[in-house]
């Protein structure tokens, strides 16, 4: 190589290597920002979580990270400066597993019993008594959050209690997991349910509950039991499409309310999809990403830099609070398994797909190019989703499937090891530890209730690895799961599996930059780096600074996609200086 050419390298290294300082994509004869942020901390999430002082943006895309002396470069006569006056800037949260407009539903057109609001049976029961006796005449009554497992004092319900309870109603409680609902006569005969309707198949399976006589028990279990009995109620509360549009918006601000700039719809359908789009072209809109149980209905990533379908979604388990775990080992036999969640002793829940099904699935988006989402829950479910995509890679080698295990609860070191090496991606429901931290120990074993949501495991062994919320199953409250994964501690204050803490720079890149790499758009979202979209929040607090247990106290100021606002708190003051 001559000199001249060795120079050119060195200077364009030297380039490269000044990072964040030199505000690097944009040069001096590059038209001025819309807008700079400054007089702040800027916490860029890059590969070394660079602190810096100010970011300008323009035509929704960040042009320049640095010194505040490097980034006012940009400032031009219509360049619009926020003062962040000492707060912090710093990347959206990236929500990699959710249920968007399952979340809407509960905010908006259900009576809420979750756990989280309230800790006790017979609080929960004068709440729905309260409510059938308050609702209209023929009015359908939705309740959502049932949860004996924690929820000490309830039991699940039977048609004819319900019956008695709300005659004159259509009633539906439905458990905090979704995964199971219950319902009394006139809801299921709204429906068109009677004792000989037979079970659905399919991705989203399940059953109707009977009793020994063969009539129904109100008890429905897994998806499409509780979608057929929600389904006539969905259809007079969105009748006005106007009204729909407008639940969804109230949804969004809400996410971008807790800080949440992309949000990932993990069982979208066509419905949803059509509604979002609709909303989008009226309302500011949070970046949304798809997975779809009937994954044939669009192309692999479908969409555009807004909304896009990525992938396959699909179960091959339920949920720890209603016994329906696969798992290598069955639930403990006790009081809690026994009697509150009704289990058989020595149970073991058989996977929702057969091995034959899902290798049909893994093979088709592996041939497709289409990415894939592995609702697993119990280790043997776990294995079955490594073996089944291992199998599946040999077949058909796509290097960059990032294909992903939801939740994942149980998985053991060697099963972590394994998705390391098959390139798997894991994301934790963190909120698991800390509203039912206290009793897994009972449910599943002190052994594996303490090792639950190994998100210290995962980083030591180099697993990419993401928290989400799972909304409505919980809080959609970013601040409140980074608290989670960094202390452990339980709603009832048990530090739960210590040896599974993460520092806050790992919790911060589990919400930001992982999850963006699971959902395909590291490139776009997840750090503020030249070149990626202004997804951004402006929060109180410094959160690498602040002791672990104010972390939930954190407040989301301000929420930014592609660089416009999409949400102000009422208290913020963000002067144009």
């Amino acid at each position: 190589m001559d000199k001249r050419r060795l120079l050119i390298l060195r200077a364009a290294l030297l380039i490269l290597s000044a990072g964040w300082a030199g505000g690097v994509l944009a040069g001096a004869d590059d038209p001025a920002a819309d807008v700079i942020f400054h007089r702040g901390t800027v916490l860029t999430v890059d590969s070394f979580m660079t602190e810096a002082e100010a970011v300008a943006v323009k035509d929704g895309r960040i042009v320049a990270v640095g010194s505040a002396a490097d980034v006012l470069k940009y400032r031009g006569e219509a360049t619009r400066m926020i003062d962040l006056d000492g707060r912090t800037l710093m990347p959206g949260f990236v929500e990699g597993h959710s249920h968007p407009f399952m979340n809407m539903l509960v905010e908006n057109m259900a009576v809420d019993i979750r756990p989280v609001r309230y800790a006790r049976g017979p609080q929960v029961m004068d709440v729905i008594t309260s409510a059938v006796a308050k609702a209209a005449p023929g009015e359908e009554i939705v309740f959502f959050g049932w949860d004996p497992v924690i929820q000490r004092g309830l039991k699940n319900p039977t048609r004819r209690e319900l019956d008695a309870l709300a005659p004159h109603h259509s009633l539906l409680i439905i458990g905090n997991s979704g995964h199971v609902a219950f319902a009394n006569s006139r809801a299921l005969e709204a429906a068109g349910i009677t004792r000989d309707t037979p079970d659905p198949t399919g991705p989203m399976g399940g059953s109707f509950g009977h009793s020994e006589d063969g009539e129904l028990n109100g008890r429905l279990d897994q998806g499409d039991p509780i979608l057929a009995v929600m389904t006539p109620i969905l259809k007079n509360r969105l009748s006005d499409p106007q009204k729909a549009v407008e639940l969804v918006r109230n949804g969004w601000r809400q996410c971008a309310g807790n800080g949440i700039t992309t949000i990932d719809d993990s069982m979208i359908d066509e419905r949803y999809l059509r509604l979002y789009r609709e909303t989008a072209g009226l309302f500011p809109s949070p970046r949304i990403r798809g997975y779809a149980v009937h994954y044939k209905t669009w192309k692999p990533f479908e969409g555009d830099d807004l909304i896009k379908v990525n992938g396959a979604k699909v179960f091959v388990d339920g949920t720890p609070w209603t016994g329906t775990l696969f798992l290598t080992k069955p639930y403990p036999a006790n009081p809690l398994t026994l009697e509150v969640m009704e289990l058989p002793p020595d149970y073991i829940q058989k996977p929702y797909v057969s091995p034959a099904e899902l290798k049909t699935l893994v093979d088709d988006c592996l041939k497709e190019k289409r990415t894939l989402e592995i609702h697993a829950q119990g280790d043997a479910a776990i294995d079955m989703a490594l073996e089944t995509v291992e199998e599946g890679l040999e077949r058909y080698p796509w290097p960059d499937h990032r294909f992903r295990i939801a939740h994942a609860p149980m998985i053991r070191d060697d099963q972590l090891e394994r998705a390391k090496r098959l390139g798997v991606q894991i994301t934790f429901l963190m909120s698991h530890v800390k509203y039912w931290g206290d009793i897994l120990p009972t449910m599943v074993g002190e052994e594996r209730g303490r090792r639950w949501m190994p998100a210290g495991s995962a980083g030591r062994i180099g697993v990419n690895y993401a928290f989400h919320f799972d909304g409505p199953v919980a809080p959609n409250k970013p601040f409140s799961v980074l608290e989670t994964a960094v202390a452990r501690k339980t709603a009832g204050g048990r530090i739960l599996g210590p040896e599974e803490r993460v520092t806050i720079d790992e919790a911060l890149r589990a919400y930001t930059i992982n999850p963006a790499y699971q959902l395909f758009m590291e490139k776009e979202v997840g750090s503020l780096e030249a070149g990626k979209f202004a997804d951004m929040i402006i929060v109180s607090e410094n959160p690498r600074t602040i002791p672990p247990h104010q972390l939930s106290d954190i407040k989301v100021l301000a929420a930014y996609v592609n660089g416009a606002e999409i949400f102000r708190a009422p208290e913020a003051i963000l002067p144009n200086r």
